[in-house]
């Protein structure tokens, strides 16, 4: 067999799994599907959608019933990705005013 015969058959290979992928990737639309793809719990695919871990129409879009649809090409760039990992939530700074007689004991204390 030459290699352009084996290349040949490769390409033909490697199209069936392709096809066969896009399938199966057409499944992750719901977020128990989702939810099983990234092994996590239906609570943090909800989490992920409320603090904007999931943006709404890059990873998921609301349908015209009013639910949540995965998008599933998506889904799967979020998985190779592990930046989503880390995720700096900024607080805002609380000033606490103290008495004067709180303030004189921390300045004993500090």
């Amino acid at each position: 067999m030459t290699i352009e015969a084996k290349l040949d058959v490769l390409e033909n290979q490697l199209s069936n799994v392709i096809e066969l992928l896009q399938i199966s990737i057409t499944s992750l639309n719901t977020k128990k599907a989702v939810s099983k793809f990234l092994n996590k719990s239906e609570k943090t695919i909800d989490n992920y959608i409320k603090n904007e871990t999931f943006i709404e129409n890059k990873h998921y879009f609301i349908n015209e019933n009013q639910r949540v649809e995965f998008i599933p090409s998506a889904i799967l760039e979020f998985k190779k990705n592990p930046n989503h990992k880390i995720k700096i939530i900024e607080q805002k700074e609380e000033k606490i005013i103290l008495s004067e007689t709180s303030s004189k004991i921390l300045k004993g204390i500090l």
